[in-house]
Order: structure tokens, then sequence, then C-alpha cells
């Protein structure tokens, strides 16, 4: 059976989600937390 993450973050200003998917929820949740960090990195470069 499939598995669904969703992962609610925030930088103390912006809130955004990320879902992760797998038959595993170890991998699932990484991968949303993965697609959080990568989210967060790509909205603050300067």
């Amino acid at each position: 059976a499939a598995v669904r993450v969703l992962v609610e973050s925030s930088d103390g200003r912006t809130r955004w989600r990320t879902v992760g998917a797998s038959t595993d929820i170890i991998e699932a949740s990484w991968l949303a937390l993965q697609d959080a960090y990568e989210y967060w990195i790509i909205h603050n470069q300067e």
C-alpha cells in the first residue's frame, strides 16, 4: 500500500506544504522534507 506524508513548514514569515509518497513511510517522510528544504532554498536565494 502507498503512504502519503504531508509536511507543513514555516520560516517565520511564510508557510508552505510539501507531500511525499512511497510504499515506505520513512522514505515518504524524507521526500516531503527534502522538497520542503529545496523550496526554502529556491525561494531564499539572493
